[in-house]
């Protein structure tokens, strides 16, 4: 506990530098939000007043939330690389702040555009929602989820050729279990009546804390290499 308690200043330390970065430069948020607005306001024109099912509303909601992140959440390393600083990061600061502190910066920025784009999506789709708390935590878990696989994948493909690209591709298929679930999760959201199950958002959880103890022991070699 102790030890636990001596890290949070460093990791609430490597948050503030990253908003005070981004505040000054607001490119990931822009690249977030300008995105999903982007794909929502294409995929609307494109639908107009046909209905469309629980199933595929899910599916949308998710595949522009997921490629909208893939714009900005890349980013995360890349202002340290790019100025040089990253040497005088890893000479000062400790792998495990370092981390935890850029997952919560991401996972605050994946929090920002899920808050931009669901009203969107209601209004532009007209969708309507019949269990708001459960929407909330499924957006809660995919987010953790996606938040912290992003942060550690950015780490190891910071200095690759063509890191926007590669990281998306490298980025699907370990985000995929996360999308299903709460692609699985969301179409209830959007059926009246009761829910029947939440075993899916157990799994989800489960998924999020062993990404969570496999990203903290891997960033230690990532880090110190």
């Amino acid at each position: 506990m102790p030890i636990m308690l001596s890290v949070l200043p460093k990791i609430y330390w490597i948050l503030c530098k990253e908003m005070k970065s981004e505040y000054r430069s607001r490119e990931a948020v822009s690249a977030l939000l300008l995105f999903s607005l982007t794909t929502l306001s294409v995929v609307s024109m494109t639908i107009g007043n046909e209905q469309i099912s629980p199933a595929f509303l899910a599916v949308l909601f998710w595949i522009i939330l997921f490629f909208s992140a893939m714009a900005g959440l890349s980013r995360v390393f890349l202002q340290e690389q790019s100025s040089g600083t990253i040497y005088t990061l890893r000479l000062y600061g400790e792998a495990q702040p370092v981390l935890f502190g850029k997952f919560l910066y991401n996972f605050l920025l994946l929090n920002l555009l899920s808050l931009f784009l669901l009203p969107l999506f209601l209004v532009f789709l007209n969708v309507e929602i019949y269990h708001p708390g459960l929407l909330f935590l499924i957006i809660l878990a995919g987010n953790t989820g996606m938040a912290m696989i992003t942060t550690l994948l950015a780490s190891l493909l910071i200095q690759a050729q063509g890191q926007g690209a590669l990281f998306t591709i490298v980025s699907f298929p370990i985000l995929l279990p996360i999308l299903l679930f709460c692609i699985k999760l969301t179409t209830v959201v959007f059926l009246p009546g009761t829910v029947d199950s939440l075993q899916p958002l157990a799994f989800l959880g489960v998924y999020d804390l062993v990404m969570i103890g496999i990203s903290s022991i891997l960033f230690d070699y990532i880090w110190c290499d």
